[in-house]
């Protein structure tokens, strides 16, 4: 009994009792890892193989041997599954121990999925009864299904804006070929890769928009694929509200008074019966405005302004950096600037340039003889002003020879005759203006006949008419009213709510002194207005002939077609594209092409240069101090590069192209580096610079492959 007793509380062997019990699990655990591992190898020589495939098929298509070419239909899509089943059953090294194996492919224009399933034999597992039983009975199986996805070349999904360089200068030949023909070839090899060869093709995966742009970019006549217009009227400052609204004219009442405190409405100009209407154009928004991705009708935040220049933290180009740290003041107060009213578009109207043409052709000069006249009781003589625009001589009549002494405005379309020499309404109307204008230059009001008084009232009697004056320049009494002829739109009849007596006179002088001859895009109220913005299309076609559409004309402001670009893919307004930033499928991306720098022209007298989309440099929209077309130059190159950094904070890819440019050519210098700066990276495949019409083409081939080249998305 003891020996029992002593045998019953013994614990020697408890390892080996337990280890009897643990035996099966600890096999069952080491089997199921060896049957899962067999199964992942398994599983990722399935997958391999479905990929390999699937690209096989997409190349077999790309290259459409004879075999191929010569079927459609059911037929074509039986070949290419056959093909890419045999494929795969060549490159899968497992074959042998799966089984009922069974691969399919789904073939669309956009994609192409392959998928294989099948039955792996278990090893351990099917002894402990966790996998399947198989249909025999005799094995245990774990099942295998695998799929994945190849995007084809020009699937996409991408949302693209072509930012194309109209200029003038585009109707320039390299090699013997015009620019815009190589653009024109260039476009339709992109669109090959994006949409294939069929010119009809459309994509599900791919949108394509285009911004043409010269010294303007065409907003508010843009279309979308389906020939709609899209602009709403709620974008536009429809009421002259905004601070810019108007500036530049006067406001006179049918008494020929003028009202400081009336807008000239553009689109009521436009309304006028001045024998052309609104094409579509905008000024730029007030700085910086013009380089924000901020909805027009929005306040933006106080933060949002003061920090428009600080130096991002991410970057390290000199280029990109200096374009930050060298943004100019602000113009503008913060108020003013978070005004909504002044986040809208203000639609283009370029003013008519004072020209002063004597009635003989081979004499068109301003003075008007010594003789006197008294008409509406004001006495005038003399010289108007002092021969502030183009002089023709009888041997270049009626080209545009500027004479020595004369200042050339440049836009002048309304011979200014028809209301300061004519005589009837027009003439009535506009002297008691000018009268009125010289009187207060002058410091005195008095008197209705007196145009110059010799001795001059010390008080000045109208002093917003003369800090209004002041403010462009206006000092002298005659010389100076070439600056009121700037601002004159006529006179407001209240009946028919429209302005009369010069915009609506004729006959025009576009002939004359347009700054291209017979080139009438150039002149007028839609001075360098061009083709409109298309918005994203998915059809081949319709980007193929709006491309194709395209007309040369104006200077280049390639800051202004990139923010119209960038407003194209922006999902704020104006255009509010339904694909988010960084959006997990989609990815946006801009072409910005160029042949040439970024232009203002000069002019002399108090404008200061040519009309942009930024103004004139005396108005100073640009910032504080840039009040010279050079300086307006130099800052439109910075603003470009801080358009650029910002649309790729934002997720958007930026390519950019330089077309026939030198480096022997300061400018041109200038331009190659600051597009290098702009893009995502300073080489192919996101900056080119395509010497000749051929590496165009080869440009915009790369960054469409780049763009969409042949993947496994899935």
């Amino acid at each position: 009994m003891r020996a029992l007793s002593t045998f019953a509380r013994s614990r020697d062997g408890n390892i080996a009792i337990l280890f009897a019990f643990m035996l099966g699990a600890l096999l069952l655990f080491a089997g199921g890892a060896v049957d899962f591992t067999r199964r992942n190898a398994v599983r990722a020589d399935l997958i391999e193989s479905l990929d390999a495939a699937g690209l096989a098929i997409a190349q077999l298509e790309s290259s459409n041997p004879p075999e191929l070419a010569a079927l459609s239909g059911s037929a074509r899509e039986a070949y290419l599954k056959a093909y890419g089943e045999r494929f795969f059953r060549e490159n899968f090294k497992h074959e042998n121990v799966v089984e009922n194996l069974a691969v399919d492919f789904e073939i669309t224009p956009q994609v192409i999925r392959p998928r294989a399933t099948g039955s792996l034999k278990t090893l351990f597992l099917g002894a402990a009864n966790v996998a399947r039983k198989g249909e025999t009975g005799a094995y245990q199986y774990m099942s295998m299904a695998a799929d994945t996805e190849i995007t084809r070349r020009g699937s996409g999904p991408i949302e693209l804006a072509l930012v194309l360089d109209v200029t003038g200068s585009m109707n320039d030949t390299i090699g013997g070929v015009k620019k815009i023909r190589s653009l024109r070839d260039a476009s339709d090899a992109l669109l090959d890769v994006l949409f294939g060869d069929d010119a009809d093709a459309t994509s599900e995966f791919v949108k394509v928009g285009v911004v043409p742009f010269s010294a303007f970019v065409n907003p508010g006549a843009a279309k979308d694929d389906t020939g709609a217009s899209v602009w709403q009227s709620a974008w536009s400052d429809t009421n002259a509200e905004a601070v810019y609204h108007g500036d530049r004219f006067l406001h006179v009442t049918s008494a020929s008074v003028i009202d400081l405190n009336t807008k000239v409405n553009h689109f009521t100009l436009f309304n006028s019966n001045i024998g052309t209407t609104w094409k579509g154009c905008f000024e730029a928004r007030p700085y910086p405005l013009d380089e924000l991705d901020v909805a027009p009708g929005t306040s933006p935040s106080g933060t949002t302004i003061t920090n428009h220049a600080a130096t991002p933290t991410d970057v390290t180009n000199p280029l990109v950096l200096s374009a930050f740290s060298a943004a100019p003041a602000l113009s503008l107060s913060v108020p003013t600037l978070t005004d909504s009213r002044n986040t809208k578009f203000v639609p283009l109207f370029a003013q008519d340039a004072p020209n002063c043409n004597s009635s003989s052709s081979s004499s068109r000069a301003c003075e008007y003889g010594t003789s006197t006249s008294t008409r509406a009781g004001i006495t005038y003589s003399g010289a108007w002003f002092h021969e502030p625009d183009v002089n023709f001589s009888s041997a270049s009549y009626p080209g545009t020879v500027e004479a020595s002494g004369k200042e050339d405005f440049g836009n002048g379309y309304i011979d200014d005759r028809r209301f300061t020499r004519v005589l009837g309404t027009p003439l009535d109307k506009y002297l008691p203006v000018v009268n009125y204008m010289r009187r207060v230059l002058r410091f005195h009001v008095g008197g209705t006949t007196s145009q110059c008084p010799t001795s001059p009232s010390t008080t000045q009697s109208d002093p917003a008419l003369y800090a209004w004056l002041n403010a462009r320049g206006a000092t002298e009494c005659f010389d100076d009213e070439y600056i009121l002829r700037d601002a004159y739109v006529g006179t407001w009849n209240a009946s028919t709510l429209k302005y009369e007596n010069k915009y609506n006179l004729s006959p025009t002088i576009d002939e004359y002194i347009s700054e291209a001859a017979n080139d009438t895009s150039l002149s007028g109220p839609n001075a360098s207005c061009q083709t409109p913005i298309l918005v994203q299309s998915n059809k081949k076609k319709k980007i193929h002939d709006h491309i194709h559409s395209l007309a040369p004309a104006g200077n280049t402001n390639s800051a202004e077609g990139m923010m119209w670009g960038w407003r194209l893919l922006s999902p704020e307004a104006p255009f509010e594209s339904d694909i988010p930033y960084n959006d997990n499928e989609w990815q946006k991306a801009v072409v910005l092409m160029t042949d040439g720098f970024n232009t203002v022209g000069y002019r002399e007298g108090y404008r200061g240069s040519n009309i942009s989309a930024y103004g004139y440099a005396r108005e100073q929209r640009m910032g504080v101090g840039i009040d010279t077309a050079d300086e307006m130059l130099t800052e439109m190159n910075r603003k470009l590069l801080r358009i650029c950094t910002r649309m790729k904070q934002k997720g958007i890819l930026v390519y950019a192209i330089t077309f026939g440019l030198s480096d022997s050519d300061p400018d041109e210098l200038a331009t190659k580096n600051t597009f290098r700066a702009c893009a995502n990276e300073s080489a192919a495949p996101y900056y080119f610079d395509a010497p000749s019409g051929s590496d165009l083409e080869d440009a915009f081939e790369d960054i469409a492959a780049d763009l969409v080249k042949l993947h496994v998305s899935r």
